[in-house]
């Protein structure tokens, strides 16, 4: 999962088969699986209905659940929240004895005799009224009448204890016109219903759905069909150009997962957002798809943003789908147990998607340095003593706060441990050729035993490598990341003064209703702030021709920052409002004046790089 939030500073396993799930009629007709409904065109107050004839049950008493915690998400969001109005029934229709056992859960008495529940469903999106945290939303659920139906399924369908493994059917009455972007492909689809068939609980939780008028497009890559489902409230971007955009990105990661894609299907499914009070967005990975939650804008605005998240949430087919230990292979939904390696899972996975757009020239070397720059810097705020393995098994509860360090120092870790293989190997070893050996030795079927996937490294590669892992994943020592980047060539400082633009020296903060960066202060306003004639409230539009759209202002104020030359013209386009209380757009220009800044963690090119360094930098960032 990636989530982003949004500053001022800037700054699921489970094999769910793309193939249909076996479940014959017979297996449907004597009680053998999970037949779930649910009629998309009878919403009410925000929700759904949705009814359950279950499965045969064997006990007397029965427990049914909806997830705690899902994969992927590494919180705890207690799903049930959203449920209501529960309700048993036998097969004649009289109601059964339910108890709440707890926000999740219900007991049943009678269990022989169920035939069929029914209960009633919140969106997570927009249900202010649910007490307890709010839910990230690429892992929750939206509901908009005849609009759009965003349904991660664990948010809708649960199971009985014990019963996980049984098959599930699920069907959905739909609007006219409306189409299920998904990675499951459905046994049956008529203009007005859908039915899936899923082998398990797993598999079925592992495939959201989106549920629009169709904006989809398929790609054709690495022997996969790509589908991109967009769907845009206002109509400004559209998935025909966030296809074209992803495009090179997909080709780029097939060439760094060794030519071919591991699956034969997957769904990048995108919702866009108008709300003006957005505070996060990002993605969830699942095994064949990724649910994305991005505020609206235009394909080219969101185009850097889109190809980050995404580059993240594609590389997750090889893991968790192909490497997952134990407690991921049999996750347990309320009562889980975290894997000891978020390093690998998140940290290794958000590591690939930097490297390989450095790679293959999808971004350039000082952007690169700049990206693993941010991350040093994160890295270094947050708690680096801890052991990460410690971290990573404790993070629902306990270090729940130090979750964020998984993309940054689990992407170092990624970053030393791909260049120290390469260092032992004479370039041909690294990370990438790593995570095929480990698919190779585990796949999606086999689950590795937490306590031993650093040993099991170290016997396919190096003896040094298990004493990396104890010093630096399992121990409390910083990173070497001065000496690995050294040995590519790559001087690391600690701090150092640099010369930089400087947009004037005004304080800047953000105004939720226009969406726009706004000047408020210009007390400390620098030379450069007064020979631009800045006033308090202005409101950004543009720099030099450059819309500062929220997606796009980070990377045009680091561009701005590093690239503007002294004496250079400057023009800034702000929104200012009149004597009448009228907004009018201002134009104003000055040349750019250089001014000296500290800035910690620096990441420069050597100046005179030994021919050894060269050798190594190249095999790590060449293809």
């Amino acid at each position: 999962m990636q989530k982003t939030l949004m500053v001022l500073s800037f700054g699921l396993l489970m094999a769910s088969c793309t193939k249909k799930a076996v479940v014959s009629s017979s297996q449907a007709s004597n009680g053998s699986t999970y037949q779930y409904s649910v009629d998309l065109t009878k919403v009410v107050d925000d929700k759904l209905e949705v009814t359950l004839i279950n499965p045969k049950i064997e006990s007397e008493e029965i427990i049914f659940r909806l997830p705690k915690t899902v994969p992927g998400t590494y919180s705890t969001d207690d799903y049930g929240r959203y449920l209501s109005d529960f309700k048993a029934f036998d097969s004649k229709g009289n109601l059964l004895t339910t108890n709440k056992l707890d926000v999740n859960s219900y007991t049943i008495k009678d269990a022989k005799k169920l035939h069929n529940i029914s209960y009633k469903i919140d969106d997570t999106w927009d249900s202010p009224e649910i007490k307890g945290t709010k839910i990230f939303e690429p892992t929750g659920s939206d509901i908009v009448a005849n609009k759009e139906y965003s349904i991660n399924t664990h948010c809708f369908f649960g199971y009985f204890d014990g019963m996980k493994q049984v098959p599930y059917q699920v069907t959905f009455t739909k609007p006219s016109g409306f189409y299920g972007s998904t990675s499951m492909v459905a046994k049956s689809s008529t203009a007005t219903t859908d039915i899936f068939e899923m082998n398990n609980y797993m598999d079925l939780v592992d495939a959201p759905i989106l549920y629009t008028q169709p904006d989809t497009t398929v790609l054709k890559i690495g022997g996969a069909d790509i589908l991109v489902s967009v769907y845009s409230p206002n109509k400004k971007a559209s998935s025909k150009e966030i296809a074209a955009n992803i495009n090179t990105l997909l080709e780029a990661q097939k060439e760094y997962l060794g030519g071919k894609l591991p699956i034969k299907k997957y769904a990048f499914l995108i919702v866009l957002s108008d709300n003006p009070n957005l505070t996060s967005f990002g993605a969830l990975e699942h095994s064949y798809s990724s649910f994305y939650y991005l505020p609206e804008g235009t394909s080219e605005s969101l185009s850097q943003t889109v190809k980050d998240v995404a580059s993240h949430e594609f590389f997750h087919i090889v893991t968790p789908l192909n490497i997952h230990s134990e407690e991921i292979g049999n996750f347990d939904y309320n009562a889980p147990k975290m894997s000891k390696h978020l390093w690998m899972y998140e940290g290794l996975t958000e590591y690939a998607a930097g490297h390989m757009q450095a790679k293959y020239n999808l971004i350039t070397l000082p952007k690169y340095l700049d990206m693993l720059r941010q991350k040093v810097s994160t890295m270094k705020s947050m708690k680096d003593n801890l052991p990460f393995t410690e971290m990573s098994a404790n993070v629902l509860d306990k270090y729940k706060n130090q979750y964020m360090n998984v993309y940054n120092k689990g992407a170092l870790i990624g970053l030393c441990l791909d260049i120290k293989l390469r260092q032992l190997s004479d370039g041909k070893y690294g990370t990438q050729s790593l995570m095929q050996d480990l698919s190779k030795t585990y796949g999606k079927t086999v689950s590795f035993k937490d306590d031993e996937l650093f040993d099991k490294i170290t016997s396919l590669t190096y003896p040094e490598i298990r004493q990396f892992f104890a010093t630096y994943v399992e121990g409390k020592e910083p990173l070497p990341l001065a000496e690995i980047l050294q040995s590519v060539g790559i001087d690391y400082i600690s701090e150092a003064t640099v010369k930089q633009a400087s947009l004037g020296g005004v304080a800047i903060g953000f105004n939720q209703q226009t969406g726009r960066l706004k000047i408020t202060s210009i007390d400390k306003v620098n030379e450069f702030g007064k020979q631009m004639g800045y006033k308090a409230n202005d409101e950004l539009i543009s720099i030099n021709g450059q819309a500062m759209e929220m997606m796009k202002i980070q990377t045009i104020m680091t561009d701005f920052n590093a690239n503007t030359k002294e004496g250079e013209m400057v023009t800034v386009e702000v929104a200012r409002k009149n004597a009448e209380g009228k907004e009018e757009i201002i134009k104003l220009s000055a040349p750019a004046i250089l001014v000296e800044v500290k800035q910690r963690n620096v990441l420069k090119l050597a100046e005179s790089p030994s021919a050894e360094q060269l050798k190594l930098r190249n095999q790590w960032l060449k293809p």
